[in-house]
C-alpha cells in the first residue's frame, strides 16, 4: 500500500508501531528507487498527527474508534480519508438512522464527514 501511495504522492507520511515494519518499509521504499517517505515510529494514537491532505490506511479493528474520532479533530482540515475497517466497524460507520447500529460512532462521523462505504 505504501509503495502504491509512492508513486502517487509527492510525499508520504507514515506512522508505524512496529520498527522492524518500519525498517522493511523503508528498505523496499529505497530498492524501489523512491526518496519521498518519512516513516514516524510510533503509535498513531499517541504521536501527533503531521500536516496531510490525503489520510490512506489499514487499521487493526482495536483502535479504529480511536482513530477516527482522533483523526476528525485534527487541525487543520484534510481534503479525503481512505480507510479500511472491518466490516463490522465499517457498518457502524455508515449505519442510518432507527437502525440497530447506529450510535455515537455514526453521529459524530456524519457530523464531520461525508462518509461512504466500497
Amino acid at each position: 500500500l505504501t509503495l502504491k501511495c509512492l508513486a502517487q504522492c509527492r510525499r508520504v507520511e507514515a506512522i508505524e508501531v512496529d520498527p522492524r515494519m518500519a525498517a522493511e518499509v523503508k528498505k523496499r521504499v529505497v530498492e524501489n528507487g523512491r526518496t519521498n517517505l518519512n516513516v514516524i515510529i510510533g503509535d498513531a494514537l499517541r504521536t501527533n498527527f503531521p500536516v496531510f491532505d490525503v489520510c490512506v490506511a489499514n487499521l487493526p479493528y482495536q483502535i479504529s474508534s480511536p482513530f477516527v474520532f482522533k483523526l476528525l479533530a485534527h487541525r487543520p482540515w484534510f481534503r479525503a480519508a481512505v480507510i479500511m475497517f472491518q466490516q463490522e466497524f465499517a457498518e457502524r460507520l455508515v449505519a442510518e438512522v432507527n437502525t440497530d447500529k447506529y450510535g455515537r460512532l455514526a453521529v459524530n462521523c456524519q457530523l464531520f464527514a461525508k462518509i461512504t462505504r466500497d
